[in-house]
């Protein structure tokens, strides 16, 4: 007796899928999967941020109404209120009065979280001795602006005359007098300058006695004024 022969099971073709050659056509054919897959880590990264506690609910100072840029706080701009906030954060401030009578250095919408970099620091002339101004200077070679930082001693020298009609003469109207203020200037590492110069058309600060004012204030219109700086 002669058994049936065993029939095979059909083939499938498989589909030919055309290779991907360009970035359009990637994005075209992966775009759903790709959407899917960020959505997720998206919810993932939100859950982790949450489950780990590390926002949590506290009590900070916001603004109560949008203050002006150089507003000085009164107890009417401030409140406490609760929102979620990183615990140890230490920018973030709880007291209001402390903050009633400071400065504001820039605007700020209602409802901002206050900061101590959002105030307006010490001023320029804070542990100066008594009688002491601070006398804006415009140094005649402004590349010099680069070397001084504040903190450091300098005598202005005054030079007149132009070597024709006036004999040149150099006068020292200014003894040790420590520079307040220096423009900003781009500054690489270890401090030091990165090629560019400071801005601010080589004005500086100077803590000096108000005595000296007038004719610090007016030195540049009388002549070249510099910079020395001593120990």
């Amino acid at each position: 007796m002669k058994l049936p022969a065993s029939r095979r099971a059909p083939l499938i073709p498989r589909p030919k899928v055309r290779p991907v050659r360009t970035r359009n056509e990637a994005l075209r054919r992966y775009r759903r999967p790709l959407a899917i897959a960020c959505l997720l880590l998206a919810l993932a990264a939100s859950l982790n941020t949450l489950s780990a506690g590390q926002l949590a609910k506290r009590e900070v100072v916001v603004a109560a109404s949008e203050i002006a840029a150089g507003a000085i706080i009164s107890p009417a701009d401030v409140q406490l209120r609760s929102v979620l906030a990183d615990p140890d954060d230490p920018g973030l401030l709880s007291d209001p009065q402390a903050l009633v009578g400071q400065r504001l250095a820039v605007g700020v919408p209602a409802g901002t979280a206050l900061r101590h970099f959002l105030l307006v620091g010490p001023q320029l002339l804070t542990g100066s001795a008594a009688g002491t101004v601070a006398v804006p200077i415009r140094l005649s070679d402004p590349a010099t602006v680069g070397l001084l930082h504040p903190g450091q001693l300098v005598d202005i020298v005054l030079t007149t005359g132009d070597g024709f009609e006036q004999a040149i003469r150099s006068e020292t109207i200014a003894r040790a007098v420590a520079v307040l203020w220096v423009p900003s200037a781009e500054r690489g590492q270890f401090g030091m300058l990165a090629g560019g110069t400071a801005s601010g058309e080589g004005i500086v600060v100077v803590a000096a006695a108000a005595s000296l004012s007038d004719d610090l204030a007016g030195a540049v219109s009388r002549g070249k004024v510099s910079a020395v700086l001593v120990n």
